[in-house]
């Protein structure tokens, strides 16, 4: 059975999305993965409100992540994914949350 871009390579898809939006402009991720092959790096995307384009915003090797700054009352919605080497896995489920004070 071949690779494919679709299978993300046997890359475990990230899941269980949740963004919890913090004070003093934090907007802070946690999700869970499956083990897979060492060095593993997620990608985070974030676009802001529901009109523009996703854009990949940082790169973690941990299961959470801080996204500072963000503003207050602002719509962020977030998709995470494995990556390693040429292969990228699926997006995980969307999150959304607002900037809080």
């Amino acid at each position: 059975m071949g690779m494919n871009a679709s299978d993300g390579g046997g890359l475990p898809e990230p899941y269980q999305l949740s963004a919890t939006g913090l004070p003093h402009g934090v907007n802070r991720l946690d999700f869970c993965v499956d083990d897979g092959p060492g060095g593993i790096i997620y990608e985070i995307w974030r676009r802001h409100g529901d009109t523009v384009d996703w854009a990949s915003h940082a790169t973690t090797t941990d299961n959470n992540f801080a996204d500072s700054p963000v503003e207050a009352g602002q719509y962020y919605e977030y998709k995470v994914r494995s990556v390693l080497g040429g292969l990228e896995s699926a997006f995980s489920n969307t999150a959304v949350v607002y900037g809080v004070e």
